[in-house]
């Protein structure tokens, strides 16, 4: 049996997360309320690097930067999952449920598409895919969806393609990894 362990765990990586009302941290093996955190130089970093981003949160939240840092973490890195938000050389978002999606002004500026298998993933597509990773049966996936049984397996052999997916249990274990179940 193989044990994965979160970022932020054993090293020095970042995992911000939500967790009810509260953004928390995960880094050198401790969990923090954000607030709780002095540095948050790389949410700093990509606030003074986004013009786009920048302008948007003005117009929230004035010149309130710790709230603006703890929007960024939430809306981007909001999701617990075993890739780290920011490591030595590298970030990467994460896809967060957020009740908003479809109708946020911010939408694709605060938060970012997310990338599936290298592949950019739709709304649509992580519905589906994560229907197709429970164990119900593809007529009753099909009717959660409020599809036609014809049109679902359709779109997941597409979906399938398009992510190099093979089996469910591939599908299942991608999902969990990548914090998209």
């Amino acid at each position: 049996m193989t044990v994965r362990i979160y970022p932020g765990m054993l090293d020095t990586s970042k995992e911000y997360f939500n967790h009810g009302n509260h953004v928390l941290i995960l880094s050198e093996g401790m969990i923090k309320k954000f607030e709780e955190v002095n540095d948050h130089s790389e949410l700093s970093k990509i606030l003074d690097n986004e013009e786009d981003l920048n302008l948007l949160l003005e117009k929230w939240f004035g010149s309130d930067t710790v709230v603006k840092l703890r929007t960024i973490a939430r809306c981007r890195f909001g999701a617990l999952n075993f890739t780290p938000d920011f490591s030595k050389d590298d970030s990467s978002h994460d896809y967060c449920e957020c009740e908003y999606r479809g109708n946020c002004e911010g939408e694709n500026i605060i938060c970012k598409p997310i990338v599936f298998n290298g592949t950019e993933i739709s709304d649509q597509e992580i519905k589906l895919l994560q229907e197709l990773s429970t164990n119900e049966i593809n007529t009753a996936i099909a009717d959660n969806l409020g599809l036609p049984i014809g049109t679902l397996n359709v779109n997941k052999t597409k979906t399938y393609q398009k992510f190099g997916l093979i089996t469910k249990q591939q599908l299942t274990k991608d999902l969990f990894l990548e914090g998209l179940l």
